[in-house]
């Protein structure tokens, strides 16, 4: 039985101590590790598909197959759903992804991308197309992480169908569009303490333009990016101390601060604007407290500091008001230099990372101190960490002549130092159908 085998393999790895493994015998312990982990789960979905054909959740007194695995296993009811869903797919489909993944050979989340493409295909392609898709989406998972194999498993009917791919992906985008603004929702709830809660949904669009200001206003290279206390008054600990989540709370918080009043509904020839009920006086002095429209308190140095980003004291603010050195100007891109790296490069260039471009630099391809000029040809961007590698190590970038920024890898991790590019960046090549 599989129980007494995996018994066994949990006595024995219980028993090793990574200390005393080498660098080499650890990377290959943590492979066999994931393969292990994947090869169970994939067992796990086998397991539950044929106890839900036997009735056993419902024997077991449970509502739903999720239910009863999460009973079962012990483990959350989101994951439990997650395993559950894949074997609500074709059995029919997917026999090569089914095959390397109970093998380990791919990890759970591989396969439940894979799958899901292949089962998404348009009803109509035949048994070539759906082998040439699952062929594609196997051979790129054997090269990118999963979040990459989900951008290019959106995008495989390219492959499979090229001259009808645009019509295709564009029915798909309007029905998950239309989903996405049917499950839309936003829920603001008072926690207590000065707190509020938020929890929604929203379209991926509309998220992303969201997610891409507060990306820029909490990159913790921001010049002016500092914490600030609750209750207004400024800190001397950093914005880079802080983790992500607590730097986007932060961020959101300045954005909303900071929306143009100009841009806001008029009702009744009034803007939707909360006001601070304070008085002149008040506002001047350290007095205990304010008050919104809304009816929640403020302390008086979060009221004043409030009134100062409103206009009402005047202020001047990091961004466009500030005023840079010729020398500096001519060193650094532009904000209009930016904007086209932006779009071109769309984040970090390095393979892998998924850095946005508001937590990216601009980095000079030739060295500006080796006489290469600050442009959009020798620009391109990359995360914090991954610009201090370029520059501290011999690792080195280029822009391919097709307008695509390459990495390249020094001889002692490629001696063929071949260059790798983003996966945003791969593009799919139909296949060449032999004539019948």
């Amino acid at each position: 039985m599989i129980s007494d085998q995996v018994q066994a393999l949990l006595e024995e790895s219980s028993t090793l101590e990574p200390w005393t493994l080498t660098d080499r015998e650890i990377r290959a312990e943590l492979k066999a590790a994931a393969r292990a982990a994947a090869a169970l789960q994939a067992l796990t979905v086998r397991l539950t598909a044929a106890a839900e054909d036997r009735g056993l959740p419902r024997e077991d007194g449970c509502t739903s197959p999720a239910v009863w695995l999460a009973n079962t296993t012990n483990v959350s009811k989101r994951e439990a759903s997650k395993l559950v869903s894949l074997t609500r797919l074709d059995p029919t489909r997917g026999t090569l992804t089914r095959e390397r993944w109970a093998t380990g050979r791919l990890t759970t989340e591989q396969a439940h991308i894979i799958l899901k493409a292949l089962d998404a295909l348009p009803e109509w392609f035949v048994d070539e197309q759906h082998d040439d898709a699952e062929a594609t989406l196997l051979e790129h998972a054997r090269e990118f992480g999963a979040d990459d194999l989900r951008r290019l498993a959106n995008r495989i009917v390219e492959v499979v169908d090229p001259d009808s791919a645009d019509e295709i992906i564009g029915a798909q985008l309007e029905r998950q569009e239309k989903q996405a603004w049917d499950e839309t929702h936003l829920s603001i709830t008072r926690m207590g303490r000065g707190r509020s809660s938020i929890r929604g949904v929203l379209p991926d669009v509309q998220a992303d333009m969201l997610k891409t200001v507060l990306e820029g206003l909490a990159s913790p290279r921001r010049d002016g990016a500092i914490f600030r206390d609750v209750d207004g008054d400024h800190s001397d600990a950093e914005i880079g101390r802080l983790d992500h989540a607590r730097r986007m709370g932060l961020a959101l918080c300045e954005l909303v601060e900071h929306l143009p009043q100009d841009a806001f509904p008029q009702a009744g020839g009034v803007a939707a604007t909360v006001t601070i009920n304070i008085d002149y006086d008040d506002l001047r002095e350290r007095v205990s407290r304010a008050t919104l429209s809304t009816g929640a308190s403020m302390s008086a140095s979060q009221a004043r500091r409030l009134a100062c980003s409103a206009s009402l004291i005047p202020v001047v603010l990091d961004g466009d008001s500030r005023v840079l050195d010729l020398g500096t100007s001519k060193r650094l891109h532009d904000r209009y230099q930016r904007i086209a790296l932006a779009t071109r490069d769309k984040g970090c260039s390095w393979k892998g990372c998924d850095r946005p471009p508001g937590w990216c630099e601009a980095h000079h391809l030739v060295p500006f101190s080796h006489g290469g000029e600050t442009s959009i040809d020798n620009g391109a961007l990359f995360c914090f960490f991954h610009h201090h590698l370029l520059h501290d190590s011999d690792w080195t970038a280029r822009l391919s002549q097709d307008g695509v920024v390459e990495v390249i890898p020094p001889p002692r991790i490629d001696p063929q130092q071949r260059p790798l590019r983003h996966a945003r960046h791969v593009k799919h090549r139909p296949r060449v159908l032999e004539p019948a």
